[in-house]
This record gives C-alpha cells, sequence and structure tokens, in this order.
C-alpha cells in the first residue's frame, strides 16, 4: 500500500496535480474602453478635426470625424502601462465616400509616435480593425493618447466606434 500511494502522490506531482501544481500564468488585464457608444472613464475628447461624439446609427452610437490636412480625432488620457495590452481594436467605416486615409497613432508624453499604420475604411461598411501595439510604438511604455488622423488631404466623413486597448 505504501508503494502504491507513493507513486500515486509522484505521478500526481508530475501531471502537475495537486497542492504541488504550478501558477498559473496571470491573467490577461481587462480591455480599457476609449469609447464604446460614449467616452471611457478617464478619456477626453481632444480632436482638432470636426468630430461629432454619439452619432445615433440604429443600435450603436459612433463619433463622426471628417477634417482638412494633417487633423485627427484625438484621445486623451492620463498615463496608462501598456504592458499585458497587445492591440487597440475598433470598428470603422468609411461613411458614403469611403477610401479615407486614416494613420492610427499612440501619444507618449503628449508627442505622437511616428508609424506607417495607415488604414482606408471601406464604402457603407463596418469593419472590424485591430492595430498590434509593437507596429505603433505602443507596446511596454505608459501612453497618454491615441490618434486617427487624416493625411494630406481633407476628407469626408467617417464612422468609428467600440475603441479598446486590449
Amino acid at each position: 500500500m505504501f508503494k502504491t500511494l507513493s507513486l500515486s502522490v509522484a505521478a500526481l506531482v508530475m501531471a502537475g496535480g495537486g497542492a504541488y501544481a504550478q501558477t498559473p500564468p496571470a491573467a490577461a488585464p481587462a480591455p480599457l474602453v476609449v469609447y464604446d457608444d460614449a467616452l471611457g472613464n478617464g478619456w477626453q475628447n481632444w480632436s482638432w478635426a470636426k468630430v461629432t461624439l454619439q452619432v445615433p446609427a440604429g443600435n450603436v452610437k459612433p463619433i463622426k470625424v471628417e477634417g482638412d490636412p494633417w487633423s485627427a480625432l484625438a484621445f486623451h488620457h492620463d498615463a496608462i502601462y501598456t504592458k499585458g495590452y497587445s492591440k487597440i481594436t475598433f470598428y470603422i467605416n468609411g461613411g458614403v465616400d469611403g477610401g479615407q486615409s486614416v494613420a492610427v497613432k499612440v501619444l507618449i508624453g503628449g508627442k505622437a509616435v511616428d508609424s506607417n499604420f495607415v488604414i482606408q475604411p471601406k464604402v457603407k461598411t463596418w469593419a472590424a480593425v485591430s492595430v498590434p501595439l509593437k507596429d505603433i510604438g505602443g507596446q511596454d511604455v505608459n501612453i497618454d493618447g491615441i490618434w486617427f488622423q487624416g493625411q494630406a488631404d481633407a476628407y469626408k466623413p467617417y464612422y468609428i466606434d467600440k475603441i479598446q486597448i486590449e
């Protein structure tokens, strides 16, 4: 009986079960909501594009954005450490014209990090977008803002909603 018990405990420990199991990895942090039909906690609208928050559109209330060259939908927040997060996600719709060139940027210490991550929303179509933080200089750093910046041309309205850091 002693040998059987010893083997059972040894097998349990080797299999990773029981009181001697390894500690599971830490859970990923909860997504940080920037905008989901309204601004998330602590987020402020610092835009210099023409922005209308909470535009009624069926069951959602996206942001309508249009502007002059280089204008941006800009969000500000006290510094957030992005360790444990890997991407910014959102839904975007190009409105009746579509094809706007919109650069996605993070801010560190109030300054935009250069990135070449540019999207072009489609005409009258909602699309889910995932922007890796590593691709825009936002991984494992303190960010204090996110920009969706138009490029060299003035742009017609587009719509954006459900923006979060995951």
